[in-house]
């Protein structure tokens, strides 16, 4: 990279009027990133990536050809951060999966694309070694072993430490996150949806209605058919027929 640009960047989008419009967001509002090159579908994206070797890209999920996740999966070796940007809020667990540094919603922001792009440059700056050992520790693991999570509301999509959340609960088709600053997130994705994304990251489904964070249990109470004290001093339930697992899980009886 050259002293004058930190961040050496690739776009892949398949309208060339978006690729333009985030090219002009970049130089107007983002300095440390040069834009070095530009694809209109994963393919041209691909080839791109091997011949700049970019340290970011900006891409596209939905394009004719193969989407962002087909790009992502024809790269065995990755390194470079991923910033989705996309119109459809519907991937963002999946992009998760896929260890994306973060994830724009069209029509862009022009204050979360200064955020996103000033993390990347964090990262960049003090922990590039790091954050490639962490990647390579994820590969090895499995994509699904992301250590952050997207949460999607109607205003936002904020992205969280997986080992900040304390619990959550079901609200029909939302689903309340309760995190350790004592913040509660209403997100637009079922609890299932949760279970299944957390399953390997030390969460439990205790209740029909109920996910919490093991390292978030504080004790088993069995006043009251018994219910499990959090840290933060929420109460939560156990239903009969998840009690045996429960259990089993805590190391009781």
């Amino acid at each position: 990279m050259s002293e004058s640009k930190l961040i050496k960047a690739i776009i892949v989008d398949d309208e060339p009027n978006n690729c333009l419009y985030l090219r002009k967001q970049l130089q107007k509002y983002c300095i440390q990133v040069e834009v070095c090159a530009m694809a209109n579908n994963a393919a041209e994206g691909v080839q791109l990536i091997h011949q700049y070797q970019p340290d970011l890209v900006f891409l596209d999920i939905q394009m004719p050809g193969g989407n962002g996740f087909d790009l992502l999966e024809s790269i065995s070796e990755r390194d470079f951060k991923v910033i989705f940007v996309t119109a459809y809020d519907q991937y963002a667990i999946k992009a998760i999966r896929y260890c994306a540094f973060d994830y724009l919603l069209k029509p862009i922001n022009t204050i979360e694309l200064q955020k996103a792009v000033d993390r990347v440059v964090a990262e960049l700056k003090g922990h590039k070694k790091e954050s490639r050992l962490q990647y390579e520790t994820l590969k090895h693991n499995g994509a699904h072993s992301a250590k952050r999570i997207a949460l999607p509301s109607a205003q936002r999509l904020l992205f969280v430490e997986v080992s900040d959340i304390i619990r959550c609960e079901a609200e029909s088709n939302y689903t309340s996150i309760y995190l350790q600053s004592g913040a509660k997130e209403l997100v637009s994705k079922t609890l299932k949806e949760y279970e299944e994304l957390l399953a390997e990251e030390g969460f439990i489904r205790v209740h029909q209605s109920h996910l919490v964070n093991v390292q978030m249990i504080q004790s088993y109470e069995k006043a009251d058919g018994g219910y499990l004290l959090m840290k933060d001093s929420s109460q939560v339930p156990i239903s009969r027929l998840r009690k045996e697992k429960v259990m089993e899980v805590l190391g009781g009886e």
